[in-house]
């Protein structure tokens, strides 16, 4: 076996149990670790505090390590150049980046860098999708760097805060007491042209068998003001937004200034092989009668998935599934829309916005040696006129209940599929297909193929 497969073999081995960074949606790790938990695999390090992490190996306490890759990612061209670090010393301490420069900015997911007046061969826009540094043992997580979030059960159903949305700067406190997790973070999210700075924060608890079930709670609030700095009563990770607002602790008094969702999560794995996972949200109850006779709605939202998955398949991991999501017209919104759930004119929560839903149905494979991961899905979509997407930044006159999803609804019927081969362990071939079918109207199709490529490089001191 010769010097360079050596290298390559190792550097999977380091990577798959490296530590302490949310991995980045394309690499390859980030989908097998998805199949395994559909699969009832690695529970104990299934959470609804997402994105999924890279996990630690005891036997590099001792070591500085550090790796890297360079590489190129094409997609019908679409082209973005990327460079990922990673950085671990004695185990518990690290530094993370992962950058992409690419010619199309609107053409890659989760990016949300501005692109320029002026290009370097062809490339226009630059942006640092994660970084940070950070300090993890068994039992803890402190963080501080740029990235997401991704709160909720189960996998592409999350409600409020979803891995797909646009990065931005946190810092985050995790705490592992086995079966009980919690988690806190406070974030920055932008300031807009009148000088209303943004910003996030979100506590949780969690309660994991590791076995084959976990549940969770968690409040996520968004709050701003015309040059309002960071405000120390959402510091208290053990707080509650309305306690905050309606007794007047915040730095902008009054209850216009924040808006607050509430989620209870749970995931389940029997012994037949099926994933049972689901997330309800509440932005609005109404509990008073008066506001009810003047027809005034909820605002809230759900998510379900049932995955079946046949793990005796080897060597791959093969499931089929079906998801239902649906979220109220205005949940996610709030009178000031600068207290909406969206970060750079994208939603923070689930990639459709509010006052829609979706059902679909669909079937994944995924090689556990790195060879082929395909998924192909099949589904019906509905997005009313007062989605978020239409108006990130506007927010609602009133909180009235009503037909559902809101005004001139979209309808679509649509099959997705994606397939990407490797070629070689570190260059592989990539192909998307969508088809989407609106009512009385011809279908629209798009095909996409490209590649990606990149070199590995890893230091062990």
């Amino acid at each position: 076996m010769n010097y360079l497969t050596k290298s390559l073999i190792f550097y999977q081995l380091i990577i798959i149990s490296s530590i302490a960074q949310e991995i980045p949606n394309e690499f390859h790790e980030f989908k097998i670790q998805k199949a395994k938990f559909n699969a009832g695999l690695d529970w104990e390090k299934n959470s609804t505090f997402g994105p999924i992490r890279f996990s630690i190996v005891d036997s590099m306490k001792d070591s500085l390590i550090i790796k890297s890759r360079l590489g190129i990612r094409s997609l019908s061209g679409a082209t973005g150049l990327y460079g990922f670090g990673h950085f671990t010393y004695k185990s518990d301490f690290h530094g993370y980046i992962y950058s992409r420069i690419v010619n199309e900015p609107e053409s890659f997911d989760r990016y949300s860098g501005i692109p320029r007046d002026i290009s370097r061969l062809s490339f226009k826009s630059g942006e640092t999708d994660n970084s940070g540094i950070c300090y993890q043992n068994d039992w803890m997580i402190l963080q501080f760097g740029r990235g997401r979030q991704s709160w909720g059960a189960g996998n592409d159903i999350q409600l409020a805060l979803s891995e797909t949305s646009n990065s931005y700067d946190y810092g985050l406190i995790d705490l592992d007491f086995e079966n009980l997790k919690v988690r806190y973070f406070h974030g920055y999210l932008e300031s807009d042209t009148l000088f209303y700075n943004r910003y996030i924060t979100a506590r949780g608890l969690e309660w994991n068998n590791n076995t084959n079930f976990l549940l969770g709670l968690s409040e996520i609030v968004i709050y701003s003001g015309e040059n309002r700095p960071v405000d120390l009563a959402y510091f208290n990770p053990i707080s509650t937004h309305l306690e905050i607002e309606l007794n007047d602790r915040q730095n902008n008094s009054g209850s216009d200034n924040g808006n607050g969702v509430w989620q209870c999560s749970f995931d389940y794995f029997n012994e037949k092989n099926l994933r049972i996972s689901g997330n309800y949200i509440i932005d609005e109850f109404v509990l008073d009668e008066e506001q009810k006779n003047e027809g005034k709605g909820h605002g809230n939202g759900y998510s379900l998935k049932f995955v079946y998955s046949n793990i005796f398949n080897a060597p791959f991991l093969s499931s089929i599934y079906c998801s239902i999501v649906s979220i109220g017209t205005n949940t996610f919104k709030h009178e000031d829309g600068r207290n909406n759930f969206v970060q750079r004119n994208k939603p923070l929560g689930w990639e459709n916005g509010s006052d829609s839903r979706e059902a679909k149905i669909g079937v994944n494979f995924s090689s556990k040696l790195k060879k082929y991961f395909i998924e192909m899905e099949v589904g019906n979509l509905e997005i009313g006129e007062d989605n978020i997407l239409n108006s990130p930044y506007e927010g609602y006159d009133y909180y009235y209940g009503g037909a559902f999803p809101s005004g001139k609804t979209k309808v679509e019927t649509f099959f997705k599929t994606s397939l990407q081969l490797w070629i070689k362990p570190y260059f592989s071939i990539l192909s998307k297909i969508k088809m989407v079918k609106p009512p009385k109207e011809e279908p629209i199709s798009q095909f996409q193929i490209g590649f990606d490529l990149y070199l590995p490089i890893f230091t062990i001191i």
